[in-house]
């Protein structure tokens, strides 16, 4: 057994001292303490990606606050989950992404498992939808004649939860990022319809996203 092994690993979470197995990052270990620490582009099931930055934490002895899901946690680390600054920033982000989707935050939960969590982390956060205005990302596709998967990207929020979990969960690939700034699009190769791709329509894509911009087609039309 070597030194590493032989000593408990702890780290100081919001003033309590806690546990940690070596590999772990903050955000898992905050999890498991009951924190909860927003976030958009988390996914358990896969690679920690650190784009919306909502996961932001205070660690001591750092400048600027740390992304939780890809920091991993060290030994004796003192993290703070929880302030005036960290509340700032997460409702500033998210009055942020809100305008990437005119505001429309609230959406049908049929749509699809994790269709409410922007919706419901403005509220938590007390952010607004109408602070800033402009352009957005994603062009939608509702003509995409296929009649599992409803395609509103005028909702995409560019977290490319769906991307991920085709790729990562799946294997497909069917799907895939486009351009850069406003004008990133989640494309099909050769921008064609679902039907006509690599798509199985195992409905991953439609159960990870979360602002409903991937929907269930049959479950809204059986509603």
């Amino acid at each position: 057994m070597n030194e590493t092994e032989q000593i408990e690993l702890t780290l100081t979470l919001d003033g309590e001292l806690v546990t940690f197995t070596l590999g772990e990052t903050l955000y898992e270990v905050a999890q498991r303490y009951g924190r909860e620490i927003p976030t958009l582009c988390y996914d358990p099931r896969l690679e920690a990606f650190g784009a919306c930055r909502l996961c932001m934490v205070d660690v001591q002895g750092t400048r600027n606050p740390v992304a939780s899901c890809t920091t991993v946690a060290q030994l004796d680390t003192v993290v703070h989950t929880e302030s005036e600054r960290l509340a700032r920033h997460r409702r500033t982000l998210l009055e942020m992404v809100a305008s990437e989707n005119g505001g429309a935050v609230s959406v049908d939960p049929l749509r699809g498992y994790a269709s409410q969590e922007l919706g419901l982390l403005i509220e938590r956060c007390d952010a607004r939808t109408d602070r800033f205005a402009g352009a957005h990302s994603g062009t939608s596709k509702l003509d995409d004649a296929n009649p599992f998967i409803l395609r509103d990207y005028d909702r995409c929020i560019s977290c490319y939860r769906c991307v991920r979990v085709c790729a990562e969960q799946e294997g497909d690939y069917a799907i895939s990022i486009a351009n850069r700034g406003f004008q990133t699009q989640i494309v099909t190769e050769f921008d064609h319809d679902l039907r006509d791709s690599a798509c199985t329509f195992c409905g991953q894509c439609v159960q990870t996203c979360p602002t409903g911009a991937l929907a269930d087609r049959k479950a809204l039309r059986n509603a």
